[in-house]
């Protein structure tokens, strides 16, 4: 495939008939001739023009700011910070090839994953909403079908395997005064100092009926009302009731 591009301006002689102003010294323009690069139109007077193979041609590069995609109305599915589909294209086919894994840690209402779906890229999606999960296996079975099966939804927290083995119960009164000298002697909760290493629980941050395990990066030390008030909450819920709960007597 080629494009014909227009020869003016440079250089005065005759060609093909035509006496005028080319961008090519004569020679040049003889030898584009003989290697077939010249293309003269069948009409009358037409004027013989270089042609321009596409695969010769490199474009112009990509610049910094995208501002000719658009998020289609077709595509909104109410999500606040969605992109378009066509970004996400554009950027896996940039910086991926076809077979390999596309990770999209805060993957949201899933564009990344459908535009690598649709690329043949494997890809793996996290998010902390449920919502997530809903609109990923929404989009991807909207997109393929009802043929598409190979899709695999987990809720569970993903488990280190650097860790070693979990602590065992004499392990962890060890590692509460451990804890107690890292937290400076301070709940993890209310923020109060206690002195005595009796007033704390060890507490796991994400809860055993969680999925939550014995292992040292998942305790902290909690005095006895904010344990209770934790219970087998996620720390994001923990935080925002103790939060609130300093906004509400901050007055007092």
């Amino acid at each position: 495939m080629y494009l014909a591009a227009s020869l003016g301006g440079g250089y005065e002689y005759e060609f093909y008939g035509h006496t005028r102003v080319w961008v090519y010294p004569e020679d040049s323009m003889k030898s584009l001739d003989a290697e077939g690069k010249i293309y003269v139109p069948q009409k009358v007077n037409g004027v013989p023009r270089k042609k321009v193979y596409l695969e010769e041609s490199k474009g112009r590069p990509s610049g910094d700011i995208w501002i000719d995609i658009a998020l289609q109305s077709k595509e909104h599915v109410g999500y606040p910070t969605q992109k378009p589909l066509a970004l996400l294209d554009r950027i896996l086919r940039a910086s991926s090839n076809e077979g390999d894994v596309v990770l999209d840690p805060f993957c949201g209402c899933a564009t990344t994953l459908v535009a690598a779906d649709r690329l043949g890229r494997e890809w793996v999606g996290i998010d902390l909403s449920p919502k997530a999960g809903e609109l990923v296996r929404e989009r991807i079975e909207a997109d393929q079908g009802h043929l598409f099966r190979d899709l695999h939804v987990r809720t569970d927290p993903p488990q280190r395997t650097d860790l070693g083995p979990p602590l065992k119960t004499a392990e962890k009164r060890e590692y509460k005064r451990i804890l107690y000298g890292l937290q400076v002697g301070r709940c993890n909760g209310c923020n109060t100092h206690f002195e005595r290493l009796e007033h704390f629980h060890m507490d796991h941050i994400v809860a055993r009926a969680r999925g939550g395990t014995d292992h040292k990066h998942n305790f902290q030390l909690l005095c006895g009302h904010c344990n209770s008030i934790k219970g087998t909450k996620t720390q994001a819920e923990f935080a925002a009731i103790i939060s609130q709960k300093r906004k509400d007597f901050s007055w007092m």
